[in-house]
């Protein structure tokens, strides 16, 4: 089996290759583009046609140096779209970023309570969800067809096919995972006909062949286009075997943490905890809450480059893991932290605002600071995990880019005082393998995909080393 997987997120996209030859899987990137929103009249967009010229051209790089690929599948990040009018994109789609999400939440919640979409969804509450952007759309009197989200409209351009997969769709708060449906209250009250969503379909399903005019053009080959799970968390979370004791944290420019369950847990709690029941690639619940991850230390490092030229992550955290007594913290999911841009001015304003401001520090300190941070809020949660769930975590499996970052992930052992194991660091690619080995019938099932895949695997782990949980009392002082 020979597949090509394309992975976009919000800073760069990849195409990666993946063979499974007698029980071995090996993979090699064959393409990779930068990605990230662009600014204009002040607001965030994405440049989905550059986006789209890079696909073509990773197709056509990655096809002209493997003759055998069978097929194809695409994920992005989540709840962006594009809108369609006469089979035509509209415009730019805006970035899950920008301000307009915010407004368009406060005017929902001037005459409606979150939890009705709650109750509907068990989305958590996020600005950025697809519900407030289409709210967005409707106030704006934007004419539409039909809306598809990024990796749909990817799929649309490859293939002419409108098609919504399940875990893409199940983020942005308008399916209802009980009824296993679109919601149609929810609908009604943001303005929106349910014509406009297209036809929703389930990973390991045929999206369509690559359009003739497409070979053509790119001088490659016809291969199906399969549906994976679209949205990268459930193609990352799909790559992982856990135990009865375990959860997960896909560690990212957003963390998330969570479980899997096999029914929604929907709640006054989950609902007060602001925890988030999304689709994974088997029907099964990504039960998770979103926390902000590395993505304050990239834009941290944008600006520090400024007084450190070549500044790389690597120093960031070899300087980080030389400091011992840090006292300092920062709420990783304020307000402040979500937005590109002027992080350092940011990082300082929030250290004024909750008294903790001494004059500048070095860029190993920093570092240390929303490293630490980032495992506190992790500590926090995991306790409302085990409320809402009844259990004791014993084991958090990261897996994505952040599980490379080896001092981060001390501290979070020492934080939680839990083993932490690493998973697969291109845990969404082998996800998005998974369920294109599904449909080509390579593997019978999701289970197992990942029992063959686990075998592969060595799992380096760490264990608490030093008491940081005493720190809590200060993290929660500091933070609220």
């Amino acid at each position: 089996m020979k597949v090509l997987s394309i992975d976009i997120g919000a800073s760069s996209g990849r195409f990666i290759v993946t063979s499974y030859v007698d029980g071995c899987f090996s993979s090699s990137e064959t393409y990779r583009f930068p990605n990230g929103a662009i600014e204009r009249d002040g607001h965030l967009y994405w440049d989905i046609e550059t986006t789209i010229n890079h696909i073509k051209t990773g197709l056509k790089i990655s096809m002209g140096l493997h003759k055998d690929i069978q097929s194809v599948g695409v994920d992005t990040w989540g709840v962006d779209y594009v809108l369609l009018k006469n089979g035509k994109k509209v415009s730019d789609p805006f970035a899950y970023r920008d301000i307009r999400n915010e407004l368009s939440l406060k005017e929902y919640e001037s005459s409606h309570s979150y939890k009705e979409i709650y109750d509907e969804t068990g989305i958590q509450k996020l600005p950025f969800n697809t519900v407030f952007q289409l709210m967005d759309e409707v106030k704006r009197g934007v004419e539409f067809d039909s809306f598809l989200l990024i990796p749909d409209y990817i799929n649309y351009i490859l293939t002419g096919k409108e098609f919504i997969e399940l875990t893409n769709l199940s983020t942005g708060a308008i399916y209802n995972p009980k009824t296993r449906s679109i919601s149609k209250s929810i609908l009604k009250t943001i303005g929106i006909d349910e014509d406009k969503i297209p036809e929703i379909i389930y990973p390991s399903m045929l999206v369509g062949t690559l359009k003739q005019e497409l070979i053509e053009e790119l001088g490659i080959y016809e291969i199906p286009v399969v549906s994976v799970g679209s949205h990268d968390t459930a193609s990352a979370v799909a790559s992982i075997s856990l135990s009865e004791n375990s959860a997960y944290l896909s560690s990212g420019t957003w963390s998330l943490l969570g479980i899997e369950l096999d029914e929604p847990l929907i709640s006054e709690e989950s609902y007060k905890m602001n925890f988030t029941n999304e689709i994974g690639l088997n029907h099964s619940i990504r039960f998770l809450k979103n926390i902000m991850g590395l993505f304050i230390v990239q834009e941290l490092k944008k600006d520090l480059e400024k007084s450190n030229p070549g500044l790389s992550f690597q120093q960031m955290q070899d300087e980080a893991s030389k400091i011992e007594d840090n006292d300092i913290y920062i709420d990783v999911n304020d307000d402040i932290f979500q937005r590109p841009y002027d992080m350092l001015n940011k990082f300082y304003e929030y250290l004024k605002k909750t008294n903790q401001y001494s004059g500048e520090l070095s860029y190993g300190k920093i570092t240390r600071i929303v490293y630490e941070s980032m495992a506190m809020k992790y500590l926090e949660e995991i306790k409302n995990l085990e409320k809402l769930s009844g259990k004791k975590y014993s084991e958090l499996v990261v897996i994505g880019g952040g599980s490379n970052a080896k001092c981060l992930n001390q501290i979070i052992a020492d934080t939680l005082g839990i083993k932490v194991s690493l998973g697969d660091k291109e845990a969404t690619v082998v996800g998005n393998v998974f369920a294109q080995a599904i449909y080509l019938k390579e593997f019978n099932s999701l289970t197992e995909a990942r029992s063959e895949y686990k075998k592969t695997l060595n799992r380096e782990s760490y264990e608490p080393k030093r008491d940081l949980p005493g720190k809590y009392k200060k993290y929660l002082e500091v933070t609220r």
